[in-house]
């Protein structure tokens, strides 16, 4: 027992001395922007006139450390940007300057070439998919990248949302897939367009329809998608923030590590993410992440104090709904049910009545789902919400509980009711009238067989409607993510559970989560037949593979005057460009020693001299100064280790040794790696 203690204490100092901070002169220079941002409101057709205003803040530096960690600021400014990608609420007709909000956010975050997409540069359509884009240089992890910002419409689309009831007879949510063809397409075309190449981090957000699109395009990303013009990013670099997200896939592996760096934030009183239905076997890629609800937080009434204050600042003084949910039987009497659960109930009932089976949905309700949706969202947004505000406050439940001792009664009062709503919201006049009159007896008609079969049901769906609908308001969700503390969410994040990449690779290794690091970094791969070889020592050759894969495999220029590296050996492209870059010089003029192990001197001058590129990676000469072996550092790494031992680089081996030419194992070149991008 004593001598495995000894051993993981060893362990421990060894990774503890190869630790690799980020570069001081590097990490200082980001600044916060703070500044205000413009958005087309959920609430902008009642109380508040055209577009609406909030703060917002933005660092550069969010993007240094890996997407797999929750950042409630880049999550905050994700909401920000989200809203920015609303069609504008005062754009012209036809759309072509619906974008301007997400142009003046990204500016002012620093921004450059922006460009929007055809359809969100045009009246949106059943099948349009709006996207916006703009890209900035960024320096990190030794190098220069570029970040792409990518904003995909989720408000304010009209009959874009009609695509969200295309779901189809297998495979993932058709619509959402057309959605994420389109976005991705769009960002190829970006690319080449911006002459963008080398490596590139991706941050991307989405609200609603436009959630699921953006959480399915990541993915994509997160499984290499070529994006064309020599461009690559590794799963560590796409930064995906999602808002009220339906579930687009059936894949079962959409909650594997890989995706975590897909992180989904919802309202549990909202209906939409509970669209595609689990029954059919949907769900979303990444992490889950909820806002506080009355029903789940014992905490609840101080945070939800604090989200009031914010939600009314917003100018949203009389419209929150979501606790006010009851739920009345048809004898008139409260009953104790709380919102989720009724939504349970809704949805099991609906399946049994209207869908029981995903194909049954197809033959029989998509088509004219689809039809209706598009119809009744060719009008104005402001007048189809007004139309649904009229009609919950037309109904009275005494009134619905009576008509409902005869369903079809009941189905009668819904219609005529809806009809007299949406007449006085202005949808309905001499030119229309005969058109929306079908297209509300038609969706009664659909119903039909739920509202027989449920009429209390029913009934509660209409009396609670806009405590429902008011779930979905992204000013709610915002509210809760300006007014929350970090940790309320960050708590939230799933515990960490190997993900079983390699057979020699257990849960209680202490390199656990840095071989995972490496292997979704794109730096280091499995040696063979699923093994990692945690314990064996690294080469020099090795060493420069993981610096030439961080770098994103350029191509080289020129050829090394080693002779002992031969040209089509696995590594040869990448000492080809480390020398190119002076990340190696060689162990003579004309030799690399490819299949040595590497020192830890040799190690550090390399990362170095391949830090040095963007940054200052000098140190004093008193940086070594009580390390009894530093005369053994060769003088040729004097430079490199003065360097990483004042920043913190290297440690020492023990309190007053540096051990400069012992060896390096690929576990401990895992931990390095994870701690030089995320420090």
């Amino acid at each position: 027992m004593k001598k495995k203690l000894l051993s993981l204490l060893l362990c421990v100092v060894l990774v503890v001395s190869l630790s690799i901070p980020a570069l001081a002169a590097n990490k200082s220079s980001y600044k916060t922007v703070s500044g205000t941002y413009t958005y087309c409101p959920s609430l902008g057709f009642l109380d508040i006139v055209g577009n609406s205003q909030l703060s917002f803040q933005y660092s550069d530096e969010w993007f240094t450390k890996s997407a797999y960690k929750y950042n409630h600021a880049l999550a905050t400014t994700s909401m920000a940007l989200t809203q920015c990608s609303f069609a504008a609420a005062d754009s012209a007709t036809d759309f072509s300057d619906a974008w301007k909000n997400a142009k003046d956010l990204l500016t002012q975050c620093g921004f450059v070439k922006f460009m929007a997409n055809n359809d969100a540069k045009t009246m949106p359509g059943g099948h349009t998919i709006g996207a916006v884009a703009a890209s900035k240089p960024l320096v990190d992890n030794g190098g220069n990248y570029t970040l792409i910002a990518l904003g995909i419409r989720g408000h304010n689309y009209g009959q874009e949302w009609a695509s969200n009831f295309l779901v189809g007879s297998e495979g993932d949510h058709v619509g959402f897939v057309d959605a994420r063809d389109k976005v991705l397409s769009f960002l190829r075309q970006y690319i080449a367009s911006m002459g963008i190449t080398g490596r590139v981090k991706i941050w991307t957000t989405g609200f609603s329809r436009g959630a699921a699109t953006a959480n399915m395009l990541s993915a994509q990303l997160d499984n290499g998608i070529d994006l064309g013009n020599g461009v690559t990013t590794t799963p560590h670099d796409v930064y995906c923030y999602t808002f009220e997200t339906p579930q687009g896939t059936v894949d079962p592996n959409a909650r594997a590590p890989i995706y975590r760096n897909i992180k989904n934030i919802m309202n549990p009183n909202d209906l939409v993410p509970l669209v595609g239905p689990d029954a059919w076997g949907f769900s979303r890629y990444g992490e889950d992440y909820f806002v506080p609800c009355r029903q789940k937080d014992a905490n609840y009434q101080p945070m939800a104090d604090a989200m009031w204050k914010e939600l009314s600042s917003m100018g949203w003084s009389r419209f929150y709904l979501i606790d006010d949910f009851h739920y009345l039987t048809l004898q008139g009497e409260n009953k104790d049910i709380t919102q989720l659960e009724y939504f349970d109930l809704l949805f099991d009932a609906m399946f049994k009545s209207l869908a029981p089976s995903r194909q049954a949905y197809v033959d029989n309700l998509q088509a004219d789902l689809m039809e209706l949706s598009a119809s009744l969202l060719g009008f104005h947004t402001s007048q189809i919400m007004k139309g649904l505000m009229n009609f919950a406050g037309n109904l009275v439940a005494g009134d619905l509980l009576k008509a409902a001792a005869n369903p079809l009664n009941l189905a009668n009062v819904l219609e005529q009711s809806l009809i007299e709503a949406f007449n006085r919201a202005g949808v309905i006049n001499y030119d229309n009238a005969e058109q929306v009159n079908a297209m509300v007896k038609n969706l009664v008609q659909l119903m039909l067989p739920f509202i027989v079969a449920n009429p209390e049901l029913a009934v509660n769906l209409v009396l609670n409607l806009m405590q429902i609908i008011n779930a979905h308001f992204s000013e709610v969700t915002n509210a809760w993510l300006r007014s929350l503390p970090a940790s309320y969410m960050e708590a939230q994040t799933q515990p960490f559970q190997y993900s079983g990449l390699y057979k020699d690779v257990n849960t209680g290794n202490w390199f656990v989560d840095e071989v995972d690091y490496v292997t979704y970094g794109k730096m280091m791969n499995g040696m063979s037949e699923g093994m990692f070889v945690p314990n064996r020592n690294t080469t020099r050759a090795e060493f420069v593979t993981v610096l030439y894969r961080l770098e994103g495999e350029p191509a080289a220029n020129g050829v090394a005057p080693f002779v002992d590296v031969k040209r089509d050996s696995w590594y040869a492209n990448a000492v080809n460009w480390a020398y190119a870059n002076g990340v190696v010089d060689g162990m003579t003029a004309t030799t690399f020693a490819p299949n040595q192990n590497i020192t830890r001197e040799q190690m550090v001058t390399m990362l170095q001299r391949y830090a040095s590129r963007v940054g200052d990676c000098t140190g004093s000469a008193s940086a070594l100064n009580g390390f009894t072996d530093a005369s053994r550092v060769s003088s040729w790494a004097k430079e490199a280790m003065q360097w990483a031992v004042q920043t913190g680089t290297v440690q020492g081996m023990t309190d007053t040794t540096l051990v400069p030419q012992g060896v390096v194992t690929r576990a401990q070149i895992a931990a390095l790696m994870n701690q030089f991008c995320e420090s």
